[in-house]
Order: C-alpha cells, then sequence, then structure tokens
C-alpha cells in the first residue's frame, strides 16, 4: 500500500550486491550488519551517489550480523 500511494519506493537488489555493502558497512564503521539490514545499507550507498555532497542520510541498522557471519564467508 505504501508503494501504491508513492509514499515509498521498493527496491530490489541481488545477493551479492547486498552483501558487497554489507562488507564495506563493517570496514568503515565497525558493525556487521545483519544481511536483512544491508538492502537498507546497498539503498544508502546508491541514494548517496545522486545526492549532492554534503547531504545527510538517515537509515535503520536494525540488526546485527554476529549470527551471520558464514554469510559473508559464502559470497563473492
Amino acid at each position: 500500500m505504501l508503494v501504491r500511494e508513492g509514499l515509498v519506493e521498493a527496491r530490489a537488489y541481488g545477493q551479492e550486491e547486498v552483501m558487497e555493502a554489507a562488507r564495506l558497512f563493517a570496514r568503515t564503521e565497525g558493525i556487521i550488519p545483519a544481511p536483512e539490514s544491508a538492502h537498507a545499507i546497498r539503498a544508502v550507498i546508491d541514494e548517496a551517489k545522486r545526492m549532492p555532497k554534503g547531504s545527510v542520510i538517515f537509515f535503520n541498522l536494525s540488526g546485527h550480523g554476529l549470527l551471520d557471519v558464514d554469510a559473508y564467508g559464502n559470497v563473492k
């Protein structure tokens, strides 16, 4: 309904690009994000590329990926 009403935009990403974003976030922020949160991180990275320099982006990191560490090694 939120997409239909134009309040949010839906995006779909592949597993490889999502995990790439998660690894980048872990290296730069020192937090291993949960794979589910990595989808938001991928969207933030894409959005940041289109925004003017100095813009601020706020997003919700909903969980850590400490129990999902194996997933980081399984994706190339």
